[in-house]
């Protein structure tokens, strides 16, 4: 009997794609309800969106270092859950681009050129803290700490040496599972920078042997820098 039609990936997609349409209504929509300034912190919605870049590298693979340079973009929305108003949480939906790339010196030689290129997007759970505030050149800056789980779906990859694009190597997992720590610095209203961590929990690509070299048990790192702007 014939398969079906319809992959794990395809329906994978398919959620995903239903899923970045329905946040970013409730983005848009909670942002408008957040206008409302007069309700208790507890009730208080608020979206807003956040571009940055990242730095990443992949266990496994024979190379260290940050080298892999990528984009970065997202919505989120947040909900105070202490009347404080300091403890919340933050639901994101990413595109986080991740991989690895050889770090060549001028003098060493194109054979050993690599690079990897992995696409997700994300979703992030985050418990967001707000510690306190910094002061800078007599400029008091108020400042967050976050740390949370992720649930990511590989969107596309891509692997390149010298000669071109590599083929018959192992696939990756078609998710990503991972945990991110980060901080915040609200620099002007509605204006902050992110920077955070990522580390995958479980590995990005099941080990195997190709070609006589060993293609270990590969985790996704990355620095993430990003801007972000609440509604």
């Amino acid at each position: 009997m014939g398969g079906s039609p319809f992959s794990c990936e395809c329906i994978m997609m398919m959620m995903m794609n239903r899923l970045v349409l329905t946040i970013a209504c409730a983005v848009l929509l909670l942002s408008v309800s957040a206008q409302d300034k007069a309700k208790d912190p507890l009730t208080r919605f608020y979206g807003g969106v956040r571009v940055g870049f990242t730095a990443s590298q992949i266990s496994g693979d024979d190379l260290a270092g940050f080298h892999k340079v990528g984009a970065h973009a997202g919505l989120f929305v947040h909900h105070a859950i202490h009347p404080s108003g300091r403890l919340k949480l933050q639901l994101e939906l990413d595109f986080t681009m991740k991989g690895s790339h050889s770090n060549m010196p001028k003098n060493q030689p194109s054979v050993n050129f690599y690079s990897l290129t992995l696409g997700y997007v994300e979703m992030p759970l985050m418990l967001v803290w707000t510690a306190g505030k910094w002061t800078l050149w007599g400029q008091a800056f108020q400042f967050e700490l976050e740390v949370g789980p992720a649930f990511g779906v590989n969107v596309f990859s891509r692997e390149r040496e010298a000669n071109g694009l590599i083929v018959g190597r192992p696939p990756f997992r078609w998710y990503e599972l991972s945990g991110l720590a980060g901080i915040s610095l609200m620099v002007a209203d509605h204006h902050s920078v992110n920077v955070r961590y990522g580390n995958s929990f479980v590995p990005v690509r099941i080990p195997t042997w190709v070609y006589g070299r060993s293609v270990m048990k590969q985790f996704n790192s990355l620095i993430t820098v990003s801007y972000c702007y609440q509604f």
